[in-house]
């Protein structure tokens, strides 16, 4: 068997030596096999499968695991079970004796219901952490069960997936997840956030999370000293708190990213309601940040995601003529041409139902696509490109017009 190699992305260290029993993933499966020797630095070893065949050079960190206890399932114990893809909670009410071993009787926990001749290996599991209790900070072993354009999703033991955002699988940049992770794999994670809908965010990079409390260390700014507020730089959403986002920024001349904060009225051009700035980012995602305020005394950074597009040399553009575009249906489908790029979308040259009025407009990147994620509106779509698109806001106070290119759904 042979195993490409991949980037190196945080994981613990598994200890193993000479006739060890143990599991070995290849291809997104854990097959058993028994260790024949360990490399001096305790980094790769050998191996022999069951088949027979053998493997060299196997990493350890990435590919080798103890084998997992058999689940152990008595009388009276609180288990789980699995019902048409669902995992409930039960109680054993009785284990089979002889060959029927494997199987049990349960009551669900939920509606009383009992069900004989379970079979055990398939649908009884331990009980899983439930999420109220786990922490911001905690340190988890998972194991990576679906890889995404945007991240992965690691099994931690507890009552669902977490995900890995692609900004926090590595210190650097990661383009490839899977040059960095497979199928199958076992992970060190921290906890990063636990939101109100059950969703999960985790990080393989320690550093890499929110963790309120404790003191805090000295922030240098030094690196953001002059930096212009026109120059856009690489951030990670770390933290969202109800009066904006907590991003962590690296400085142009590549050193220890710091975090600043992105004040809800900062956040985009349009504005950003309380309790709704979930809806604008998440944690762990890239974004473009711009220092607005900086005090090396306090230690505080003050971030902005809006646009510069609507000043030309410092002076405010006036506001465009909308008046055309009022009242059009957002299910009408206009023509229009790419004529810039920002961080957070494109900005459109609408012709209005008439033929002849045009007027600029905001694509934002959530309104794209109906399908997936996108990193770089520069990679979708190119300046000068032709487009249909559809009016789903005007404001003509304010000159503002918001687009959509969705198929399925305008807002």
């Amino acid at each position: 068997m042979h195993m490409s190699s991949r980037k190196g992305a945080e994981t613990g260290t598994v200890a193993v030596k000479d006739k060890d029993e143990v599991q070995i993933l290849f291809e997104g499966i854990w097959y058993d096999a028994v260790i024949l020797a360990v490399s001096n630095d305790g980094t790769t070893c050998q191996a022999k499968y069951e088949d027979e065949e053998e493997e060299d050079n196997i990493d350890i960190a990435r590919r080798v695991r103890h084998a997992p206890p058999p689940i152990k399932v008595e009388q009276g114990n609180r288990m789980e079970i699995e019902w048409e893809g669902k995992w409930y909670d039960c109680e054993i009410l009785a284990v089979g004796d002889g060959d029927e071993q494997d199987t049990c009787t349960v009551k669900y926990i939920d509606h009383g219901d009992e069900e004989e001749d379970v079979y055990i290996p398939h649908r009884i599991r331990t009980p899983r952490i439930k999420l109220h209790s786990l922490k911001v900070g905690q340190k988890f072993r998972g194991e990576v069960k679906r890889i995404t354009g945007f991240g992965a999703f690691v099994d931690i033991g507890a009552e669902a997936d977490g995900m890995v955002h692609i900004g926090r699988i590595a210190r650097e940049r990661v383009e490839n997840i899977e040059e960095y992770l497979e199928v199958g794999q076992m992970v060190d994670v921290w906890i990063s956030q636990i939101s109100a809908d059950s969703k999960l965010g985790l990080s393989m990079v320690e550093g890499l999370i929110h963790a309120p409390g404790g003191r805090k260390a000295q922030t240098d700014l030094s690196a953001f000293k002059g930096v212009s507020s026109d120059q856009w730089l690489d951030g990670i959403v770390t933290h969202i708190a109800n009066f904006g986002v907590f991003v962590a920024t690296t400085p142009l001349d590549g050193s220890a990213p710091q975090q600043g904060l992105v004040h809800i009225s900062n956040l985009r051009n349009y504005v950003v309601q309380r309790g709704t700035i979930e809806d604008e980012v998440s944690v762990g995602e890239e974004v473009k940040v711009r220092v607005v305020k900086l005090d090396e005394r306090t230690g505080k950074m003050g971030l902005s995601m809006k646009d510069t597009g609507d000043f030309q040399g410092g002076v405010p553009r006036a506001p465009a003529d909308l008046v055309p575009f009022e009242g059009v249906s957002p299910m009408v489908w206009l023509n229009g041409t790419v004529v810039s790029h920002a961080p957070f979308g494109i900005f459109i040259s609408v012709t209005a139902p008439d033929g002849k009025s045009k007027a600029r407009g905001l694509l934002h990147i959530s309104r794209i696509v109906d399908d997936g994620v996108i990193y770089s509106t520069q990679d979708e779509l190119e300046i000068g490109a032709e487009v249909q698109v559809r009016v789903i806001d005007v404001n003509v106070a304010l000159g503002k017009m918001s687009l959509s290119m969705m198929e399925d759904s305008v807002y």
